[in-house]
């Protein structure tokens, strides 16, 4: 995912129109099609597969409950305020310790807001 988001949506930035990016990522252009089947679908088949997709996940999570530091985006995360590097997952030692180093600047730059 990082890669086509950096080449198709990220390097064009404003130079390319939001449909244009849209085709770039889909391979198809926008259209309300997508949504109006979603409609046409009857409501309690909708709230069925539904219900049966959300079962499925919490099985899923409760026959293999994550495990502390067992987070791996397969990508690096920097987070940025103006030229200051706040935090960042390859100095950092990956993506909770980044969490909890931008959690910790938050708390420092905004203890007020912090409090809520």
């Amino acid at each position: 995912v990082g890669p086509t988001l950096r080449d198709a949506y990220w390097a064009p930035g404003n130079s390319e129109p939001f449909l244009g990016l849209v085709e770039t990522l889909t391979g198809k252009p926008l259209t309300g099609e997508a949504w109006v089947d979603a409609l046409r679908k009857p409501l309690g088949e909708l709230l069925a597969s539904e219900k049966a997709e959300y079962e499925a996940a919490l099985a899923q999570s409760a026959a293999a409950p994550p495990q502390p530091g067992d987070v791996d985006l397969d990508m690096r995360i920097r987070i940025v305020d103006g030229d200051e590097v706040i935090a960042d997952t390859e100095q950092d030692g990956g993506f909770l310790a980044t969490c909890a180093k931008f959690e910790q600047y938050i708390h420092t730059r905004f203890p007020e807001a912090a409090k809520a």
